[in-house]
C-alpha cells in the first residue's frame, strides 16, 4: 500500500522531468543552428509569409522600393560572408540549398543541411557569427518599413503566418515586441 502511494507520488514528479527534459531537448535543437542561419532562416520565413498576402499593385511598388534601397546593404552582407567561405565551401552550400529544396525541406531543415555540408571551422564560426547582428538590423529595418505598407488586416494576417497559435515564440522575437 506504501509502495502504490509512493508510486504515485513520484508520477508527478516523473512527468515534471519528462517536460523538462523535452524543453531542454527544444532548446538545443534551437541552439544547435548558427546565429547566422537563424537570422538567414528568420528573413525566409518572413520573405515567405510576405509573398501569400494578397497586395495591391501600390503595395508591391511600395515594397520594390523597400527592396531597392535595402537591397545593397543586404549585397554587401552576404560579399562579406563569401569572403569568408572558401569557393569549396561556397560551392558545397549551393550544392546543399538545391538538394534541400528538391527534397522539399524548408527553413530549419534545409538550413541544417546547408550548415552540415559547408563544414565551417570554428574560426569561421566567429566570423560568420560578427555578421548575425548586422543581418538581424537590417532585416529589422526592412520588416518595420514593410509593416508600414502594410494594412491593418495585412499585418495581422502576416504576424498570424510568422507565430501560428500553438506554436512558442523565440525569446528575441518576444522581447523585441515588448
Amino acid at each position: 500500500m506504501i509502495r502504490t502511494r509512493l508510486a504515485w507520488a513520484m508520477v508527478p514528479l516523473f512527468l515534471m522531468a519528462t517536460a523538462i527534459m523535452a524543453e531542454e531537448k527544444e532548446k538545443a535543437k534551437t541552439d544547435k543552428l548558427h546565429p547566422l542561419a537563424r537570422a538567414m532562416m528568420r528573413i525566409e520565413r518572413f520573405r515567405g509569409a510576405l509573398e501569400q498576402l494578397d497586395l495591391s499593385a501600390e503595395q508591391k511598388e511600395t515594397l520594390k522600393k523597400i527592396h531597392e534601397e535595402l537591397g545593397p546593404k543586404m549585397k554587401a552582407i552576404f560579399d562579406k560572408l563569401r569572403e569568408v567561405l572558401s569557393e569549396e565551401q561556397r560551392h558545397a552550400a549551393e550544392e546543399a540549398r538545391n538538394a534541400a529544396k528538391a527534397a522539399g525541406k524548408k527553413g530549419r531543415a534545409m538550413f541544417e543541411a546547408i550548415e552540415a555540408a559547408v563544414k565551417l571551422t570554428d574560426a569561421q564560426k566567429e566570423q560568420l557569427a560578427k555578421f548575425a547582428p548586422e543581418l538581424v538590423a537590417v532585416h529589422k529595418e526592412a520588416a518595420q518599413k514593410v509593416m508600414g505598407v502594410l494594412t491593418p488586416e495585412q499585418q495581422s494576417k502576416l504576424k498570424e503566418k510568422l507565430h501560428p497559435a500553438g506554436k512558442k515564440e523565440h525569446k528575441h522575437e518576444t522581447t523585441q515586441r515588448k
